[in-house]
């Protein structure tokens, strides 16, 4: 670590920048031995819920749900299968969403750690939001704790054929951070989706997992580093900062 960084590390510490609570990050579909691309997999601790393909542990919320089909294969005008995807996934439509709910798959003193899902062809007008707790235990509509849009990710041009607009996309939960529902909705045609996988072995309020991928910081996290950096900055200008390093 550099000497500049180091000291704006710290004082940013010492500002008291927040922790952020949920951040997410994207992993690409990767190539199979004939060379084309596929799922990369589910992370350290995570084990599969849901694949639409029957028995599944999580499913969805049909009174919190439209505007969707399962399918199974590309079609034009339609949906289009998450790359190399031949089993069935799902796709919302223009102005439909879908809940799924959580709270049945968090354990009595466990919480949620981390929650991944396949991305197929992902466009700007694909949304996922994030839903906390209320204080009495149901889902918190009105406070989610983020809502992710395709232009947050890279590529979002909608390419069937893509690393960047195929991929696991992965959240991870903050060890304060109480998860209970997760919505996926689109404005477009369509937002295609399979295989959702958790990580639950974290005791609630207890540390978190670390899953061995750094985190991508929301947009809001950027400016408050940045806003750090800017009065680190100024803080300099008005006075000689000297740090002793150990040999």
């Amino acid at each position: 670590m550099s000497r500049k960084l180091l000291v704006a590390c710290v004082c940013a510490a010492a500002l008291g920048a927040p922790v952020q609570a949920v951040s997410f990050h994207l992993q690409g579909a990767i190539s199979n031995a004939l060379g084309a691309l596929q799922d990369p997999g589910v992370g350290a601790g995570e084990h599969m819920v849901t694949t639409f393909d029957g028995g599944d542990a999580l499913g969805f919320d049909p009174s919190h749900a439209s505007g969707y089909g399962l399918f199974t294969g590309s079609h034009s005008g339609v949906a289009a299968a998450p790359a190399g995807d031949t089993s069935q996934y799902m796709a919302i439509h223009g102005g439909g969403s879908v809940l799924f709910d959580l709270r049945g798959l968090i354990m009595p003193g466990s919480a949620i750690d981390s929650l991944s899902v396949y991305l197929g062809s992902i466009d700007s007008y694909n949304y996922i939001d994030v839903l906390g707790l209320a204080s009495d235990g149901s889902l918190d509509y009105g406070n989610k704790l983020l809502t992710l849009g395709g232009d947050d990710l890279p590529g979002h041009n909608g390419s069937w054929y893509s690393s960047l607009t195929n991929g696991r996309l992965t959240f991870d939960f903050g060890p304060n951070e109480k998860v209970g529902g997760i919505v996926f909705r689109s404005t477009g045609i369509a937002f295609e989706f399979d295989s959702i996988a958790i990580g639950t072995g974290r005791v609630a309020g207890g540390p978190h997992h670390d899953n061995g991928v750094a985190p991508v910081p929301e947009p809001a996290s950027w400016a408050m580093m940045v806003g750090g950096f800017g009065l680190i900055g100024s803080a300099l200008r008005r006075r000689t900062l000297t740090v002793s390093f150990a040999a």
